[in-house]
Formats: structure tokens, sequence, C-alpha cells
């Protein structure tokens, strides 16, 4: 049975909140609203039967996803808040739940906080602070992203190209996320102040650096939370199917689609003639 390789020091001792971040506003690029669609959105890539747990206990992932949207601001933001320790210290938690055990409608809460720390992890604006610009686009980088969350592609990464969570341990996983979001992040404001000054977000059409970036990041934080829970239901002797091989020749990144409601022909026309001929068959009158 494998373990987690676990090396913080946000495990040993209480995160000390109340010296951290003491009246400062958060500033976060998505809103509860498309976090909780992200998180959602996760499950269908979950090892399938922790999927099954989470869908049959969704109203207990749905209260960990409000508790974790409820946190303390420096549970949710990056340095100096404390989001990589409270990140690393949910995960810990739910692979130490797992092999107590506790009830499996208790797991299934603990992985809706642990989603909204993910989603954090990866969310640009929470990450880094650096701009101090922020507070003017911040709110409006939160309305854009919501206004375009119908239409952005959010994808699985199964490449095998990321760092997996047993190879670089929980600690490593987490640096690597936060890290990958600091990219990002400058390029959010560079977008925003392009003419000069300031531009109203509803003129930023799906061409934009903020469609892109908001499509690379809410995708990099679906996978990270689908592959931490599977790293968590492993370390507790659950069944993780392995991943689909990439196809040979294949150059770049390899991606899941995931279906919303259905086939992708779904809003095809319904109109023409049936693949198969019209039954001849003649039932009797009810």
């Amino acid at each position: 049975m494998s373990r987690l390789r676990i090396h913080s020091a946000a495990v040993k001792r209480p995160l000390r909140l109340a010296a951290v971040l003491a009246g400062a506003i958060l500033c976060l690029g998505w809103s509860a609203e498309t976090t909780r669609t992200v998180a959602w959105q996760a499950v269908q890539f979950f090892p399938p039967d922790l999927a099954h747990q989470v869908r049959k206990h969704h109203r207990r992932y749905d209260e960990g996803i409000r508790r974790g949207l409820a946190s303390p601001p420096a549970w949710r933001a990056g340095p100096p808040g404390l989001l990589g320790p409270a990140l690393t210290d949910q995960v810990v938690r739910c692979a130490k739940d797992l092999r107590r055990p506790v009830s499996l409608q208790q797991l299934v809460e603990e992985l809706g906080v642990l989603a909204v720390r993910v989603l954090d992890a990866n969310d640009p604006l929470a990450v880094s602070h650096r701009d101090n610009r922020e507070p003017s686009y911040g709110r409006a980088y939160e309305q854009y992203v919501d206004s375009i969350l119908d239409r952005v592609r959010i994808v699985y990464y199964s490449d095998g190209q990321r760092p997996s969570v047993t190879e670089t341990g929980v600690d490593g996983f987490v640096a690597a996320t936060m890290a990958r979001s600091r990219k990002l992040y400058p390029l959010i404001g560079e977008e925003f102040y392009r003419t000069g000054r300031l531009r109203n977000w509803r003129v930023l059409d799906d061409r934009s650096v903020t469609f892109g970036v908001a499509g690379v990041a809410l995708s990099h934080g679906m996978t990270d939370l689908a592959d931490l829970a599977a790293a968590i239901w492993r370390s507790g002797g659950g069944l993780v199917p392995s991943p689909k091989p990439t196809p040979r020749g294949h150059v770049g990144p390899t991606i899941t689609l995931g279906l919303r409601g259905g086939f992708p022909e779904r809003d095809r026309p319904k109109h023409g003639e049936p693949a198969m001929p019209r039954s001849r068959i003649q039932l009797p009158p009810p």
C-alpha cells in the first residue's frame, strides 16, 4: 500500500493565522461560483469508486466547498499568507482520515475543502500580490472569468509530463503548483493595462491573454485536484485505474475533455434518415 511522502512543518505545528495578513484585503481572481463549478468538473476525473462516493454524498462535498470558501484570508493567499501550508495540511488530513478510517461522508466533505485550497493555489491573483495595480483590476478579472466560464474549455492534462505527487511529495507538488501560478500572474495586469490605462473587462474578447490565462489556470486547477484525490485514494488502498496511454508518435500535451451533460453531438440538428432501418414488427394494440 503506497503512502504519500510528507515533509511539511505545517503538519507538525498549528498555523499561526493571527500574526499573518492581519487586516489584509484578499484579492481573488475566481468567484465562489467559478470555484464550485471547477471543483465539480474535477469529480469526473476522480478514481471511479471515489467519484461515486462524492456524487452519493454530494451535499457533504458542497458543505466542504462552503467551508473552504469561508476560510480566513490567510489560508487562501500566497506569501505572506499561508495557502501553501494550508493546502499541504489538507492533503495530509484527507490521507490520514482515509487510513484511520473516518466515514466516507466525512472524507467527501474534507475533499470539498481540499478543492478550494487547490483551486486557490491555481488562481494567480490569490498566489501573488506583487502588482500594486491589482486592487484596480482584481474584481474586474473575477467578473470576467465568471462571464467566460460557459465558453472556456477546461481540460484534464493527462500527458504524464507534469510531476506526480508520488514523485515530488506533497510539498514539492504544492510548490510547483504555486510557482506555475506566479508565472501567469503578471500577464493579467499587463492585459488590463495594455493600452496604458485600465481597460473595462467587457472589452476583453476570447482572443485576449486573459482568456488564455483563465483556461490554462482553471485546467491546471482541475487536473491538480483530480491528481491529489487519486493520490489520497491510492494511499488508503483504493483502486486507481491506469491512465490512458498517449498515442504513439504524439508530440505535445495530451488532454482529456469532459462531457457536459452528454455526448458532443447532442446539440446537432436531429433530422435525416435513421442509421438503422425501421422495424417492421407490429405490436398488438394496448
